[in-house]
Parts: C-alpha cells; structure tokens; sequence
C-alpha cells in the first residue's frame, strides 16, 4: 500500500506570498500614478502650446493679439464682455462653436453682472466644454454655476496674463501699488478690455513675456463665516476671498479700489467664492485670467474686491505652474522662482532682465 501525498500551500507560505503581492501593488501603483501625472501634465503643456499659437494666428489674421472684450455699446455692463477665449476658438479647431454668438452684437449680460441675467441665447454655448481649455490633471467638473448670472458655464484651467497685479498705481487711493488689476483699463500684461497688443509691442522680448499660465478650477461653491484655518489645502488653493464691502471700485484710469487691498486681508477673511477658472466665455480675471503678484502656487489666497485684486497661477502638479510665453513655447515654472523676475514675465514692456 502506497500513501498518496497531496501537495498545497500551508497557510503560513499563503500568508507570504499575500504579503509578497501587496508590496508589489504598493510599488506599482505609485509608479502608474506618475505617469499618469507625467501624461497629464504633457497634454496640459500642448494645451497651453496651442492656445499661444492660436493667439499668434489671431493677430497675423487681424492685426492685434485678442483682448477681453467689454459689453457692446449702450450696454448697461462696462465690463463684463466676452473673454480672450472666446476669439481663439477658430484656431483651435472649435470654429463651429465659435459661429453660434457674435461678440460685436450679442450680449453677454443684461442688467449688472454678476447679480445681472446671462443672455439665455449663448447658455448652449457657454456649457460647453472645450478640451483644449481644460487641465486634464484638474479632476474637478468642469461646469460651474456660481456667481454666473443664472446659467452654467463650461470652466477652463488656462488664465490669460493680465499683468503683473501691481499696476494699478495711484498716488491718493493706491501709493504701495498692491492693488490688483483692472481690466477695465489698460494693463502692464498682454490682455485687459479692449486690448489690442501686437507681438511688436511686447518689448521685453515674446521669449521672456507671459502669455497664458495653469489655473486651478474653483470648488463651484461658496462659503461665509468660514475662517482661513478652517479651510482645507483644497479650497485654500480654489476659494478666493471676497473683499468687496467697504470698499468702491476707482471710475478713472488706472483703477484699483478704494480702499486699496492688503495680502493681510485675505489671511484674516471669513467670507470665500469657488468660481475660480468658472467659464470660458465670461470675460473677468477670476473666471480666466492670472496676475503675477503672487509666486505660482503661492499659499496666500486669492482675493477680489468688485472683480479686482489678485489672481494666481496655480497647478496640479507639484513644484510649479506650466506656462505659454509670448514666442509660442511653453516651460514650467517653479513654485520658487524669485517673485520680482515673476512679475518681470508678466510685463510686456517693463524693461526687466529675466533670469531665474
């Protein structure tokens, strides 16, 4: 008589090889994560590539770089007219989407934006989303209803350079030029109401000059009586402060408010709007635009008061923002660049040696 032996795990080699593939799971995962994030991160920087492009085929059709574009004439809305994007979508390939509004003759808002009503007629438009104007390393929806006239609009993470943030300088209601931007006047960046700069112009050189940059989408909500250390790393980076009482936007040339904005403020404020990147279409600097008064990523928020202040260049990606310069080339800029040369990018014509 012969005693079959019947081979098998004993529990104690189970146990090792478990243990054996969950640290083979744990060494794949984040390696598949950063690919993932290298992936992302190149089609952010062709995103970005074409959009520099698109403005470059835009001013050799028309003459001029595209500018924000303020409400048509006899509009109640100084300044609540269409965006940057919105004049670049025949070169990016969306010239269908491009046919169905005409800036020159259609609306954007009836009655005072944001409190006014969006003009019903481009709300098919206004939602829909453009995969060129979206960062797909950004996981948040890219539609967004807040502060957005009654209609939901279809987001973007790409902020046109409306400047360096300093440049509303006035020698009664804003001496220390920490005022923010108003794109109702001419600004120190390549985009502001009505702009019409031309390559030429841009006398810092188009190698050295900023033309686009990331920004992260806003959490499409907003929050009162919530102090700063309430907030999370989240929202720190996608909530801007709102600063608006007490305060009244200058009506001359180079704008700013009165009083002017402090960065103590938005460390100290309690009152939040998640609208950040919040539409493509909509012409205001927290919807699609950045300054450089701010590092890329900078840990101070956002804030705005009447539309104005400081808005800045953010990114999913650890250590920097990706950023379009004025040549059509796109680089990454580092979280610790020094903030004078960041806000020398920013400038079309300032004079400054940029050299990281």
């Amino acid at each position: 008589m012969h005693r079959s032996s019947r081979s098998g795990f004993t529990l104690i080699e189970l146990l090792v090889v478990i243990a054996i593939i969950a640290v083979l799971i744990g060494l794949l995962v984040p390696a598949v994560q950063k690919v993932r994030d290298a992936a992302n991160r190149m089609s952010s920087q062709n995103n970005l590539k074409q959009i520099a492009l698109a403005c470059h085929n835009f001013e050799s059709s028309k003459g001029t770089l595209p500018g924000y574009q303020p409400a048509p004439a006899g509009s109640s809305v100084a300044s609540y007219g269409y965006s940057v994007h919105s004049f670049i979508l025949p070169f990016i390939e969306q010239e269908p989407l491009g046919k169905t509004f005409d800036p020159n003759t259609q609306q954007l808002f009836f009655g005072s934006a944001p409190s006014g009503t969006f003009n019903q007629a481009l709300a098919t438009t206004a939602i829909t989303p453009i995969r060129t104007f979206l960062n797909p390393g950004d996981g948040q929806d890219p539609i967004c209803t807040v502060l957005s006239g009654g209609a939901p609009h279809a987001g973007t993470n790409y902020g046109a350079n409306i400047g360096s943030g300093l440049d509303a300088n006035d020698a009664v209601n804003n001496p220390a030029k920490s005022n923010g931007t108003d794109i109702r006047f001419p600004s120190d960046g390549l985009f502001w109401s009505g702009s019409k700069v031309k390559i030429s112009d841009i006398l810092d050189g188009s190698s050295n000059t900023l033309m686009f940059a990331e920004i992260l989408r806003g959490q499409n909500a907003s929050l009162t009586g919530t102090p700063l250390s309430a907030l999370n790393s989240f929202q720190r980076q996608r909530l801007y402060a709102s600063a608006s009482a007490g305060r009244s936007p200058v009506p001359t040339a180079p704008g700013g408010l009165s009083p002017a904005l402090t960065g103590a403020e938005a460390n100290t404020a309690t009152s939040w709007t998640g609208n950040r990147g919040g539409s493509w279409i909509w012409g205001q600097p927290y919807t699609n635009g950045f300054t450089a008064a701010m590092t890329p990523n900078s840990t101070t928020p956002d804030i705005s008061g009447h539309g104005q202040g400081w808005f800045t260049s953010r990114s999913p990606y650890s250590g920097g923002v990706n950023a379009a310069l004025a040549d059509g080339s796109v680089r990454f800029v580092r979280d610790s660049i020094n903030l004078s040369v960041w806000r020398g990018m920013a400038t079309r014509m300032g004079g400054e040696i940029v050299q990281e």
